[in-house]
């Protein structure tokens, strides 16, 4: 691997705490982690590698270590006038190692098609052994003016079965419920779980359905930015599916979030592997939320 000659080494970082990381690397962070940190906490430790220049750090790759699962590469950034020139690769070659020895089989990366950095994400994956991309959502962003279009269509109506509710108004016994039968036997993907990120959970937006009493559908939105909302978690338990449920879900989750008018673009995250959402989203909805972009994950078997 070609190396900069500008960058005096690339050091590994076997301990990184989050503070250390925004203290003194913040501006060397994508996606920046200070606003990762302000989401959720991190679900393990963090391992990491620096590149050092002639004026201090120009480049780091951090890790997050979760207890169970896969290692996830949380930032990857090189700073632009160091970029070119083989350096992304060597810290991901240093997180690579740290990862393995610390107990890692697997290290998980995941991007947006929609990012500038997407070409040189994936060329530098590729070159370092790492797997294909997977889309895992398909992401479909709309604005104000053909949300106010979709409210404005005849809301679908409901089996008597069916009833819609307020994602705050969900009671803890419900909660744990849905927990419960997902640890006994998953029945949702869990990139779609309601209760990801809740301390950006939009409340009075998100929304649930409840299917003869017991939950079974939901749309649990999330801030994003000051005038974006992300529809997170979009599902419908499947033998309820094809029968108008989740338009009504994402019609009312639309209706409730046009009282904010400070509101003016909405993301839709649909999981990938959901051909029936994606029908709708690609049918129906698509004068609703024109643009598209995907979140990809690919992976990379390591050695302890």
């Amino acid at each position: 691997m070609r190396r900069p000659s500008a960058v005096h080494a690339v050091q590994p970082l076997p301990e990184l705490a989050p503070g250390t990381v925004l203290q003194h690397y913040e501006e060397l962070t994508f996606p920046p982690l200070a606003a990762r940190l302000a989401r959720r906490p991190p679900r393990g430790p963090w391992c990491g590698a620096v590149a050092l220049g002639e004026s201090g750090p120009v480049g780091l790759a951090v890790a997050e270590l979760p207890p169970a699962g896969a290692a996830q590469l949380v930032s990857l950034a090189v700073a632009p006038a160091a970029r070119r020139r083989g350096l992304g690769g060597a810290l991901v070659e240093q997180v690579e190692r740290l990862a393995g020895e610390r107990g890692a089989g697997i290290l998980e990366g995941a991007y947006r098609t929609s990012w500038r950095s997407r070409r040189a994400v994936e060329a530098l994956l590729a070159s370092r052994g790492w797997s294909q991309p997977e889309a895992r959502l398909v992401l479909a962003r709309g604005e104000t003016a053909t949300a106010r279009a979709l409210v404005r269509q005849a809301a679908p109506e409901l089996p008597a079965e069916a009833e819609l509710f307020g994602w705050g108004e969900l009671a803890g016994a419900e909660r744990r419920a849905i927990l419960g039968r997902q640890a006994e036997d998953p029945w949702y993907p869990e990139v779609l779980t309601p209760f990801q990120e809740e301390p950006r959970l939009e409340p009075a937006v998100s929304v649930g359905l409840r299917w003869a009493g017991e939950v079974a559908g939901w749309l649990v939105v999330h801030r994003v930015a000051f005038d974006t909302v992300q529809y997170s978690a979009f599902f419908l338990r499947p033998d309820l599916r094809g029968r108008g449920l989740g338009r009504a879900l994402l019609r009312e989750a639309v209706r409730r979030r046009l009282a904010d008018p400070a509101v003016r673009y909405a993301i839709l995250a649909v999981d990938a592997r959901n051909q029936g959402m994606l029908r709708l989203v690609d049918g129906p909805l698509r004068p609703f939320l024109p643009r598209r972009s995907e979140l990809r994950v690919s992976r990379k078997a390591l050695a302890g």
